[in-house]
């Protein structure tokens, strides 16, 4: 688990600063409680462009992809407790 851990915690640091101060400190906080599908479902949205996950997650000007729903909820509920 923890070459994941370090693998999330590279791919977290983004282009963008306001994406660092998101999606950084949600790794270091719930990466170890997220389960299997989670942890996938996170890695797949490391491979979103900087623009569209910070219209996504910050901006709210898109609609994330369905099939990633369950990690975009935890991250949305993260980021509305930072």
């Amino acid at each position: 688990m923890s070459d994941l851990l370090n693998k999330a915690k590279f791919k977290a640091r983004r282009g963008l600063n306001e994406l660092d101060k998101i999606l950084v400190p949600f790794v270091e906080k719930r990466f170890l409680s997220l389960d299997n599908s989670q942890i996938d479902q996170l890695f797949e949205l490391f491979e979103i462009d900087d623009v569209s996950l910070a219209d996504i997650i910050i901006y709210k000007k898109m609609d994330y992809p369905i099939k990633l729903k369950r990690i975009f909820e935890e991250i949305f509920e993260f980021y509305s407790e930072i």
